[in-house]
């Protein structure tokens, strides 16, 4: 994966963003979840609103590190 990972610091889920959404009351980011599948990172359907401050950009090592154990 190009995109770089980040995590939400609310919930501890890893993912990459994937849109930001605006409307008239808030402004948010979309972050696509990964998930470990078979020793590898991809992404999962599911997708979590979360706005900037809540979010860290993470190496892909991190990731590996904490959905795969090593």
């Amino acid at each position: 994966m190009s995109k770089p990972f980040y995590k939400n610091k609310l919930t501890g889920n890893y993912g990459v963003l994937e849109e930001q959404v605006v409307s008239s009351q808030s402004s948010y980011l979309q972050l696509r979840l990964v998930n470990a599948v078979g020793g590898m990172i991809e992404l999962s359907h599911q997708q979590e609103n979360v706005t900037a401050e809540n979010l860290v950009q993470v190496s892909p090592e991190e990731v590996q590190k904490a959905l795969l154990g090593f």
